[in-house]
């Protein structure tokens, strides 16, 4: 029966030393049966042909291993959408939603003065944009605005487009390949100037990096982890720099680890291009992301 193959499946997965087995091995069985987990539990006393069976198992083997649970499944939902996600990307994290909130609340902002009151289309750049997750979730919001989306891996920005033809904004976003580390000059010259620009950059430091969980360390890409000696090589290039390519009041929103609010608020409000520096905390009562404005 199904509950007691979830019940075999939990323990070997919490002999591996996996944190919620029970949870992950639900979600697995579902996710074999293409149905939700509430679907499962109606099924709890019914039997699995051998197939499935087999192809549960080897879920769950991989599982073992520490693969994440979002590069089993295919998927990992971020602002209510469902994004494709595999080794190429960093999986997208429910704290980045806050970087989305925050851009859509200062694009309203009575001190922004952006392309809106030229009545031309808003301008956005993601740097970094890995899963395109917090472009796609804007231009959701943004019907009218066109982006440009930059990451320095190819693979990356394949599974980038992938994702934004799932949800239908593919016209609206230009997908670049670019080395944000080299500076706004990696930027094709042919783009405007911009009123947003978002970005969740590398920020773990490299002493840390070996002792992040399996899943992260051995799984996700290095990319998009790795932010040198203390965790702030690209926010410094971030700060330093990008903003030239922002309109006279547009704004800076960047995601940062929980540590290193104080670090980047100093690099930010040392820099003559930038004021109205500010950090947000997410719903954890973490410093999460850090806005500035083009003056």
């Amino acid at each position: 029966m199904i509950a007691n193959l979830l019940s075999e499946a939990a323990a070997h997965l919490a002999a591996h030393g996996i944190p919620n087995p029970r949870l992950d091995a639900e979600v697995l069985l579902a996710h074999t049966l293409g149905i939700s987990k509430t679907g499962l539990y109606t099924r709890l006393h019914t039997s699995l042909d051998t197939a499935r069976r087999i192809a549960f198992w080897q879920q769950i083997e991989r599982r073992a291993q520490r693969e994440p649970l979002p590069y089993i499944t295919g998927i990992q939902e971020f602002w209510s959408l469902d994004f494709v996600v595999d080794p190429r990307v960093l999986i997208p994290r429910p704290e980045t939603e806050l970087v989305v909130e925050v851009g859509l609340e200062l694009l309203e902002a009575p001190s922004t003065v952006s392309a809106q009151s030229a009545q031309q289309p808003i301008q956005i750049l993601d740097l970094g944009t890995g899963s395109g997750c917090i472009t796609i979730a804007l231009a959701t919001q943004l019907s009218q605005a066109q982006f440009w989306a930059c990451d320095v891996s190819s693979e990356a920005l394949t599974l980038a487009r992938e994702n934004a033809h799932r949800h239908g904004v593919d016209e609206r976003i230009t997908f670049i390949q670019a080395n944000m580390r080299a500076g706004r000059e990696s930027i094709p010259s042919t783009c405007d100037l911009f009123d947003l620009i978002v970005t969740n950059p590398p920020y773990i430091t490299q002493p840390e990096l070996t002792t992040l969980q399996p899943e992260v360390r051995d799984w996700e890409p290095r990319l998009a982890l790795d932010g040198g000696q203390d965790g702030l090589d690209f926010y410094r290039c971030l700060l330093q720099d990008y903003p030239m390519l922002l309109r006279l009041g547009g704004w800076l929103v960047m995601e940062i680890g929980h540590d290193q609010s104080e670090a980047i608020m100093r690099v930010a409000e040392a820099q003559p291009t930038l004021t109205g520096c500010s950090v947000r905390r997410d719903y954890a009562g973490l410093p999460r992301v850090v806005s500035a404005q083009r003056q």
